[in-house]
């Protein structure tokens, strides 16, 4: 029962199997030669289907290049694969059979799964929170942080004095839509390690909680200020408003567990199964 619920997590692996087996189907169609990003002989990978593969609008460009030239080696590797005669070979073919039969329970539990609703209140989720408060300690030294990057060291310091005179959102309510802000992100809980900069975390670590930094010069056209909310030795448990997202997604993720184990024995009491040891 276990093992077909770990199919979901298991899709990426099965994922290679498929195209291999889909491009079956469409290799020898030359498809048309506009709006393409990338070429191998006569397939092409066209803009439309780069967007099926991941979100162009929110990945950067090493990580875009990084997905074409991984598409490339795989067509490489096919197209080499079928000429070599792989692809009529028995074991291929048992692969591709078992891998079908695999992705096909995987789309199966993930069309129920997104056919049900589960319903919830917010006392639900704060005793998840109570129940299971082991699980949410935190394994090593964080911050609650608001930080903020800019493009215009002017624009930053403008910010900063803004925050001093009033208060962090009061700022961002001001400086909303502004052109020179980069990004921003308000009440963030960090890991030490996953502080990008070391120019930020050593002004972090220096930071006492709701002390405003000075404006930290990255690099140029890149101006960073940050406010320390909190900061959390390792083994904390911080509270519920200030991981409610991460509760609330755990929580879904063991209900949504909990519903396929049930799918699954259902459809053991709907079959004959047999087990000869």
């Amino acid at each position: 029962m276990m093992n077909s619920i770990r199919h979901l997590s298991r899709l990426n692996k099965i994922s290679l199997m498929l195209i291999a087996a889909s491009i079956l189907t469409g290799c020898g169609k030359e498809q048309p030669k506009t709006e393409y990003v990338a070429r191998v002989n006569d397939v092409y990978l066209t803009k439309k289907e780069l967007a099926s593969l991941i979100d162009t609008t929110m990945v950067n460009t090493l990580h875009k290049s990084e997905v074409i030239r991984n598409w490339v080696n795989r067509e490489i590797l096919f197209q080499k694969a079928k000429n070599d005669g792989i692809l009529q070979q028995d074991n291929y073919k048992r692969l591709i059979k078992n891998s079908g039969k695999e992705l096909a329970g995987v789309l199966l539990l993930d069309s129920y799964i997104s056919s049900v609703t589960i319903n919830f209140e917010q006392r639900d989720i704060i005793n998840y929170y109570k129940e299971n408060s082991n699980d949410f300690k935190l394994r090593d030294k964080s911050y609650l942080l608001n930080i903020i990057h800019f493009s215009n060291d002017n624009r930053a310091v403008e910010f900063r004095s803004l925050v001093i005179d009033s208060d962090w959102q009061k700022a961002m309510n001001v400086f909303y839509g502004d052109s020179a802000i980069i990004s921003a992100e308000n009440k963030v809980l960090l890991k030490e390690q996953d502080v990008y900069s070391i120019k930020v975390l050593r002004v972090v670590k220096r930071l006492h909680p709701l002390e405003i930094s000075i404006v930290i010069s990255e690099r140029e056209g890149y101006y960073t200020v940050v406010q320390v909310l909190k900061k959390y030795l390792k083994g904390s448990l911080p509270s519920f408003d200030v991981i409610k997202q991460d509760v609330e997604k755990r929580y879904l993720a063991e209900k949504r567990k909990e519903l396929l184990e049930n799918y699954i024995k259902d459809l053991y009491s709907k079959n004959e199964i047999e087990v000869i040891n």
